[in-house]
């Protein structure tokens, strides 16, 4: 019995001892386009550029071969940290993270310089006088009007904010106190609870946060800089005081947290991959866009693909005709289209094939090129400025995610995580373009924990140029799980259990298909992105 007592008390000590701090990871955004111009960009609201996307793509890498695996992501509301956040998650694998945005890390607004080349404004106003408002602590910037176009008061993405919290400019000072609350009543919280975070933010905010943290003067933080593609890591002690850098690790003066890389690598390879873009041009000059991981593809998948292209080739050989599309095994149910000007409702089978039914938005038509042009054209007066749109009524929208690999070899899906497919990237897209069309404006989006679904709303997000959204992802709205049958193509399946079978779970409302083994990859338990978040009931 004592020994019994001995081990149920050692066993409860392991239990409740409390996980030491995890680790804080700051990470500079990617370059922006107003970035690349030399422009005062603050709380203006331009995309990232190729250079930009390949810096954070970078610092993915460097976090992996590290062995960070970040829990909880913090960024501000701009659009260039937002993007370089989805970069980062992506790359990472790990989509599914929560990513909290908040306008304390928005960069330190520059007032009326907004907008202006830091060139013609050192023309125009001399040079010691800018160069006081760049880099002095205290000194402000002449403030921006409430009608300037550039004005956040305009922008609905604050409405959550008090006229009081709006700032019209900002000192370096300014800004990093701006950043303060967000240390000391959230990110601190989180990495004492045990948790890796990633904060994913401007230069004067991240500086602000390791001013607090290093205990930095005001004279010495004006020596400290954030260098972009490079994380830079704190870890701390069970009191919360950040550790010293340990010997061999490259830091920085005044600071604790240490470089994974020696700052000037990146930016000397970034320059070599700018002199070949100058030669061969077209990639680093573009705005962002997103490519879905590629997954290695399992032994099913590659031979139906090989199949389908040569079933392709042997039709267009013998007839001339392009390739039909595939039914999705993973629609259930009927579609019921209702048009309330023309009576009855109708009711059909959901089947890709019908393609009046699943008419798709063509972005080559007269009206998408005119929506085209109006938006290029409001870009082109004041970039990065999203107009206040009219109140709209509460209203919900749903969206399916685009087309998987598995959707267009006919394969059941469920929780498995193929990415979008290029044509599913279009279909989410299109969308959001269709969303924009007809002016829809959101407040906050949910999407399942499944890859597919998230990057379809990112895209549709990135479309509608709401990024700052914010996006709750639960495993809630995961598809239905299809047991066994995950993977499988209808023949498949048919072939090994019937028909019949194969109609009653497909269509039953309440029929269950076979589990799925345990040491089956299909089995979401022994998916290692989701240990931290779900228990394994077996």
């Amino acid at each position: 019995k004592k020994v019994g007592k001995m081990v149920n008390k050692a066993g409860k000590s392991v239990l409740t001892t409390p996980k030491p701090p995890g680790s804080l990871v700051l990470l500079r955004c990617g370059e922006s386009e107003w970035t690349k111009t030399g422009r005062f960009t603050g709380w203006a609201d331009p995309d990232l550029v190729g250079e930009g996307i390949l810096e954070i793509e970078h610092a993915g890498r460097l976090l992996l071969s590290e062995g960070y695996e970040p829990d909880i992501l913090y960024t501000s509301r701009l659009k260039r940290a937002v993007k370089s956040t989805w970069t980062l998650l992506n790359g990472l694998d790990a989509p599914y993270l929560p990513v909290y945005k908040s306008w304390r890390l928005n960069e330190r607004n520059y007032g009326a310089l907004t907008g202006l080349k830091k060139m013609d404004a050192a023309e125009m106003l001399g040079t010691e006088v800018v160069q006081a408002w760049r880099n002095s602590l205290r000194a402000r910037p002449p403030p921006m009007k409430r009608d300037d176009p550039y004005y956040p008061g305009n922008d609905r993405r604050y409405v959550d904010l008090t006229e009081d919290q709006i700032p019209l400019t900002e000192s370096l000072m300014d800004c990093m106190q701006r950043a303060r609350p967000l240390w000391e009543y959230s990110i601190r919280n989180e990495i004492k609870k045990g948790n890796t975070v990633v904060v994913v933010a401007h230069t004067n905010t991240l500086r602000g946060l390791m001013q607090v943290i290093d205990g930095i003067s005001e004279k010495d933080i004006q020596e400290v800089s954030m260098p972009g593609g490079i994380p830079f890591v704190y870890k701390f002690d069970s009191e919360m005081k950040p550790l010293p850098p340990a010997e061999g690790k490259i830091s920085q003066a005044h600071t604790s947290g240490i470089f994974l890389e020696k700052p000037g690598l990146l930016k000397e390879a970034l320059k070599r991959t700018e002199e070949w873009d100058s030669a061969v041009p077209g990639f680093l000059n573009q705005p962002a866009t997103f490519y879905p991981k590629v997954q290695r593809q399992s032994t099913v998948e590659a031979s139906l693909l090989e199949l389908k292209e040569e079933k392709v080739k042997a039709e267009r050989s013998a007839t001339g005709k392009a390739e039909a599309t595939v039914v999705d095994p993973n629609d259930d149910g009927q579609l019921i289209i209702t048009n309330m000007a023309n009576g009855a409702p109708t009711t059909s089978p959901i089947d890709p094939e019908d393609e009046e039914e699943f008419e798709e938005f063509d972005a080559r038509t007269p009206e998408a090129e005119e929506i085209t042009l109006n938006i290029q054209k409001a870009n082109e007066v004041y970039p990065g400025v999203i107009k206040q749109g009219a109140t709209k009524d509460p209203v919900v929208v749903f969206v399916r995610h685009g087309r998987t690999p598995h959707n267009n070899l006919g394969l059941f899906t469920g929780w498995a995580d193929p990415p979008l497919a290029p044509d599913g990237v279009e279909d989410a897209k299109n969308a959001g373009r269709l969303l924009k069309m007809h002016g829809f404006e959101f407040d906050v989006v949910y999407t399942s924990w499944l890859q597919r679904a998230i990057e379809t709303a990112w895209y549709c997000v990135d479309e509608l140029d709401e990024q700052w959204l914010p996006m709750v992802k639960s495993w809630r709205l995961n598809e239905r799980m299809y047991g066994a049958l995950t993977g499988k193509s209808k023949q498949m399946i048919a072939n090994e259990y019937g028909e019949d079978q194969l109609k009653k779970w497909r269509r039953g409302f309440k029929i269950q298909p076979p589990p799925v083994s345990s040491y089956s990859l299909s089995y979401p338990g022994n998916d290692y992105k989701r240990t931290k978040y779900v228990k394994d009931l077996r």
